[in-house]
């Protein structure tokens, strides 16, 4: 071959290779545009069962013809907190099932026959016509839907078209000496293992390295011992694009890498190891056979079949090897704990999702808020008590400004009613909850300044005292277990008892509060305690303040939603008369007429 011959040559290659991997981007990013972010509410809720998981990573793989594609959402989802590790790895392990699908694809050019019916069904001959539909679909078509599915059929069609192209450049070096001696290099498992892990881990697609194989296949000839460490080589370096992928995002994102990494390191090399060591002792025939277009799927299957058969159920050892590489520390776990995962910024595509998992994130304020307030009544003097209250509401404030942030960008991209109301309703029960992560840092200090005071206080309070605190005490954590089911639950029920009560314990609080008072000159000895427990009382109705606001928010937030509110007037009756009677007898235990 002349020198232009071979430059041309290796121009078409080289456009059949950029064509190839253009509708495979186009492809994969179509498809996930037409999803709108429902592909990660779906992962998210599939992935609870590792075998729903494993499906459903094979199944959009195969339709999205990518499994880095997958690999990298993976990633996102467990460093938006939505999955966990041992959720992605049942991913991970469908989605590198499901890239098989490509070669089956792509052997259909192989297809011999001289019928219509076995000429239109090669992707090379019906890919130009899917090109013609999709150009028109996204020239002309109003609809977004239409234009999405325009650019779907786009991207498969120029992928087709790519890898058609590829197979006719290589043809005309059938004959050429130094490509055959570079082929028969192949042969040595090493060599082609290592060539093969380079160059996708240059162009980052193991499809397009497989789909290059398979050219060759076709074209040029290639043998079962130069395919295997090929194809092989080829499944460790597409790893390269979820590692690329994982930076910047959190530690447990970079462990989905290489989750990714550990299963295709051990999917490939014990084989290959173990495929050779029987090869040299029984000399298999077909190694010097062309494996064809066909037996590339074939092989490149068989050993994904396997490695799910044993990586499925073993995936805690894909993990464990993972957190290994990268180990928790305490900084980390503080990070963790302080940081909000899943309030992803990828996310916001679909701010209705987005919200869901702001309500996630609310929730999980409200948690370590009520937890701040449990830790601050039991305070004692030791330093560690002090630095987990202390450390706990740096949290919840942490919290809510990661909370207000997400809200504010949600805001930028939606303006739907309904997303309003609901960003609206978790704004104001973030700032709530946030209160009570402040008003533990008060109580905390209120307490430890006392007992610097009063140090044993054994011989100042009463048993009168000690019952006043226990009825107190249940009363709030009534009000606290209504107001946090009220809000979960989103129930016009529970939040309407919450204002109930609101009224009976606020009443209560005040006739406490001004007996102390009026107690305060005639009670010898025991004034500063007084004084110390009517501040108690400030801050205890700046709690039933915030409760009423959670409430109230609840049934503002179902209102604005049009829900209908399913409480009868009996019904309020009963539960006005059922409180009354509950807090009438507490009026009783403390003597309040």
């Amino acid at each position: 071959m002349s020198t232009e011959e071979i430059f041309t040559v290796i121009a078409s290659m080289l456009g059949g290779l950029a064509l190839f991997l253009l509708g495979m981007n186009t492809l994969s990013d179509s498809l996930s545009t037409m999803t709108g972010g429902l592909l990660d509410r779906v992962l998210g809720k599939i992935t609870k069962n590792a075998f729903l998981g494993f499906l459903f990573g094979a199944g959009i793989t195969a339709v999205v013809q990518s499994s880095s594609a997958i690999t990298v959402l993976s990633v996102g989802l467990v460093n938006s907190g939505i999955i966990g590790l041992k959720q992605a790895s049942s991913l991970i392990i469908g989605a590198n099932l499901g890239t098989t699908a490509t070669a089956w694809l792509l052997s259909l050019n192989a297809l011999d026959g001289e019928s219509l019916l076995m000429t239109i069904v090669k992707p090379s001959s019906f890919s130009p016509f899917l090109a013609i539909i999709s150009v028109a679909l996204t020239m002309f078509a109003k609809s977004r839907v239409k234009k999405n599915i325009g650019s779907v059929l786009l991207g498969f069609a120029v992928m087709m078209i790519g890898m058609n192209l590829m197979s006719q450049a290589v043809a005309p070096l059938r004959e050429l000496p130094v490509l055959k001696d570079t082929l028969m290099s192949f042969t040595n498992p090493i060599l082609g293992f290592g060539f093969a892990m380079l160059f996708t881990m240059l162009v980052q697609s193991s499809d397009a390295v497989v789909g290059i194989v398979q050219a060759f296949a076709l074209s040029v000839g290639v043998t079962f011992g130069m395919a295997i460490p090929l194809v092989c080589g080829a499944q460790v370096g597409t790893c390269i694009t979820a590692l690329l992928s994982s930076m910047g995002t959190s530690r447990n994102g970079k462990r989905t890498a290489f989750v990714n990494l550990y299963y295709n390191l051990l999917k490939t090399i014990p084989f290959l190891i173990i495929f050779y060591v029987a090869n040299g002792i029984w000399h298999f025939s077909f190694m010097e056979e062309s494996v064809g277009a066909i037996g590339i799927p074939i092989f490149h299957t068989t050993v994904n079949l396997l490695a799910c058969i044993i990586w499925l159920p073993g995936s805690g050892v894909l993990v464990g090897l993972a957190q290994k590489t990268l180990p928790y520390d305490k900084k980390e776990k503080e990070e963790m704990a302080n940081r909000l995962t899943m309030l992803d910024e990828n996310l916001l595509g679909n701010p209705s999702f987005a919200l869901e998992q702001t309500d996630k994130a609310v929730r999980a304020l409200a948690d370590a808020s009520i937890e701040s307030l449990k830790m601050a009544v039991k305070i004692d003097d030791t330093p560690d008590a002090l630095e987990d209250v202390d450390r706990l509401c740096g949290r919840v404030a942490q919290f809510e400004n990661q909370i207000d942030e997400y809200l504010v960008k949600i805001s930028t991209v939606s303006s739907d009613p309904k997303n309003m109301n609901y960003s609206v309703f978790l704004s104001n029960v973030t700032s709530s909850f946030a209160q009570m992560g402040k008003m533990a840092v008060r109580i905390k200090d209120m307490i430890i300044e006392y007992r610097k005071k009063f140090g044993d206080t054994s011989d100042i309070i009463t048993d009168d005292d000690r019952l006043e605190a226990r009825v107190f005490a249940e009363s709030y954590a009534e009000l606290m277990e209504l107001t946090i089911s009220g809000f979960e639950e989103r129930s016009f029920s529970l939040s309407y008892t919450v204002q109930l009560y609101r009224e009976q314990i606020t009443y209560l609080c005040d006739v406490m509060r001004w007996r102390h008072i009026r107690n305060l000159h005639t009670d010898e000895g025991r004034q500063e305690f007084r004084t110390f427990i009517t501040d108690i009382f400030y801050v205890e109705e700046h709690l039933i303040d915030v409760c009423d606001a959670i409430a109230d928010a609840v049934i503002r937030y179902l209102q604005g939603k049009g829900e209908q509110i399913r409480i009868s007037d009996d019904e309020k009756e009963k539960k006005l008369q059922h409180v009354r009677q509950l807090f009438a007898d507490k009026r009783k235990l403390l003597g309040i007429e």
